[in-house]
C-alpha cells in the first residue's frame, strides 16, 4: 500500500537559457539578446505593411496578428508600433530608409509578401539589419493552412534574429478536466501551442486519463488510462485518425510512459507486488526489459535526447530524489540532493538540463538543474505547480498550476503556464476547462 500511495501522490495526482542566446559575434551583427546583471533588452522588430495577391486582406490581417502574438509571447522580440514609422510600406525589392527606421527604434525590419498558388498559401519574407544596413535573410515558405504558415513565418523570424530554432509551429497534449454534475471527467486533449485548434482525443467517461506524451515526431501519443481496478497504457496514432491500441504489458499498475527518442520503444513504470520498477517495451516485438531491481519505488523515467541515458525518481535514499542511469539500467547515479521530494524529471531536448517538480514544506515548485544536479534553479512555485515539459527547442517550459479549491466548490482552477528557463516571461495558455500534465512537440505538418 505504501507503493500505491506514493504512485497516486507523486504520479497520478501531480501529474534558455543555460546561457541565454549566446550568439557568436559574427552571426547576426548587432542583433542579439543582452542580459547583464538582471537587465534585459529584447530585439526590436518593425513589421511593415504586408503585401498580398490572391490572398484576402482578412487573411493577411490574421497572419500579422499571429506573427505578432508569437514573437511578443516569446519575450525576446518586441514589435514596434507601426505608427512610429515614417515609411510603412516596404516591398521585397526596395532597400529601406535605414535612418528613419533607426529613429523609430528598430533593430530589424520585416517585409512580407503573401499569395496563393497551386492550392497552397505562400509567403516570401525579407529581414533587414538596420544598424548594419544589410539583409539578414530572404526566404520562401508555404502551407495548406494560414495558421501553420503564420507560425512558420514566426519560426523563421525567431531563428534569424536569435540564432535559435523557433517553437511556434508546435502542439501541446494535455489532460482536460470537466465537471459534469457530480462527476469529474478527465479527457485527453490537444491544441496548437497558442491554444488554437483545441479538440478532445478520447471520449470514454469511466477511465481517468493521465501522463499524455508525444513521440518525438509528433505523430503518435501514449497515455495512462486509469479505472477503479486497473490501469493500461494506450497508444494513439495521431496521423491515422487517432487509432488507439492498448499495449500488453502484463499484470500490475502501469503508468508514467514515454517514448524513446527513436520512437521504437517506450519506457514506463510498473508496480509489481506493491513495488514500482522501470521497464522498456519494444513496440514491434512486444519484448519487455526490466531496468531497475530495487526494494525502493522507481518511477517517472525520461530518456536523454540521444537515448543513451535515463533520468528517473527513486526513494532509495529515503525520500524521492532524481537519479540517472544508462539505457540498460547500469551506472545509477543520484543527481538531486536538495531538501524536499522530487518528481516528474524530464530531460531537455538540448541534453544539458533536467526539469523537475519539487515539493517542500507543503508547496510545489517547477525548476531546472544541470544533468549532474548542479545549478538548480526554481522557476515557479505555489500551492500546486508541477508537471513540466520542454518546448521542442529546449528554451521554454510548460507546466500546470492549480489553485486551492474555494470553499463550497468541488474543484480548484488549474491552467497551463509557460516560462523560459531564466524564470522570465510567465504566460498563461487559456483553455476552456481545467488543464493538467502538458506535453509539447513540434507539429506533424
Amino acid at each position: 500500500m505504501n507503493a500505491l500511495r506514493y504512485i497516486f501522490r507523486h504520479i497520478f495526482l501531480p501529474i534558455f537559457f543555460s546561457a541565454l542566446l549566446l550568439l557568436p559575434p559574427e552571426s547576426y551583427g548587432q542583433l542579439r539578446i543582452d542580459i547583464h546583471q538582471g537587465t534585459f533588452r529584447p530585439i526590436r522588430l518593425g513589421i511593415t505593411d504586408i503585401e498580398h495577391k490572391g490572398f484576402s486582406a482578412n487573411r493577411a490581417k490574421i497572419v500579422r496578428n499571429i506573427i505578432e502574438s508569437d514573437l511578443r509571447g516569446s519575450g525576446l522580440i518586441r514589435i514596434i508600433d507601426r505608427d512610429s514609422f515614417l515609411y510603412k510600406k516596404l516591398s521585397l525589392d526596395m532597400v529601406p530608409n535605414f535612418s528613419s527606421f533607426r529613429i523609430a527604434g528598430a533593430d530589424a525590419i520585416l517585409s512580407l509578401y503573401l499569395h496563393k498558388s497551386k492550392g497552397l498559401f505562400r509567403a516570401t519574407l525579407q529581414i533587414w539589419d538596420i544598424r548594419l544596413q544589410r539583409p539578414l535573410t530572404r526566404e520562401d515558405l508555404d502551407s495548406s493552412s494560414v495558421r501553420v504558415l503564420s507560425h512558420k513565418i514566426s519560426d523563421t523570424i525567431y531563428h534569424r534574429l536569435t540564432g535559435e530554432r523557433g517553437y511556434f509551429n508546435s502542439r501541446i497534449l494535455y489532460v482536460s478536466e470537466v465537471l459534469r454534475g457530480k462527476r469529474l471527467w478527465k479527457r485527453l486533449s490537444i491544441m496548437d501551442y497558442d491554444g488554437a485548434n483545441r479538440r478532445f482525443l478520447t471520449k470514454r467517461r469511466r477511465a481517468i486519463v493521465l501522463n499524455p506524451r508525444f513521440s518525438s515526431d509528433g505523430r503518435r501519443a501514449i497515455y495512462t488510462a486509469l479505472t477503479k481496478n486497473s490501469s493500461s497504457i494506450r497508444l494513439i496514432d495521431l496521423s491515422r485518425g487517432n487509432r488507439e491500441t492498448v499495449l500488453q504489458l502484463g499484470e500490475g499498475l502501469v503508468y508514467a510512459a514515454r517514448f524513446a527518442p527513436n520512437g521504437k520503444s517506450i519506457i514506463y513504470a510498473q508496480s509489481l507486488s506493491g513495488n514500482s520498477e522501470i521497464f522498456t517495451y519494444d513496440l514491434s516485438s512486444g519484448r519487455r526489459r526490466r531496468l531497475t531491481i530495487n526494494r525502493a519505488i522507481d518511477t517517472s523515467p525520461s530518456f536523454s535526447p540521444e537515448g543513451d541515458y535515463i533520468s528517473f525518481v527513486s526513494d532509495r535514499s529515503g525520500k524521492p530524489q532524481i537519479y540517472t542511469m544508462t539505457r540498460r539500467g547500469g551506472n545509477v547515479q543520484r543527481v538531486s540532493f536538495s531538501a524536499g521530494s522530487f518528481s516528474t524529471p524530464v530531460w531537455s531536448p538540448r541534453g544539458d538540463k533536467i526539469a523537475f517538480t519539487r515539493q517542500l514544506y507543503g508547496r510545489f515548485a517547477v525548476g531546472v538543474m544541470d544533468i549532474d544536479g548542479a545549478n538548480m534553479r526554481i522557476l515557479s512555485e505555489g500551492f500546486r505547480v508541477e508537471g513540466p515539459s520542454w518546448s521542442p527547442n529546449g528554451r521554454v517550459l510548460v507546466f500546470f498550476k492549480k489553485d486551492r479549491t474555494p470553499k463550497g466548490a468541488r474543484i480548484g482552477r488549474s491552467r497551463l503556464v509557460t516560462v523560459d528557463v531564466t524564470g522570465r516571461f510567465l504566460r498563461e495558455l487559456r483553455t476552456p476547462h481545467n488543464a493538467y500534465d502538458p506535453n509539447w512537440s513540434y507539429a506533424d505538418q
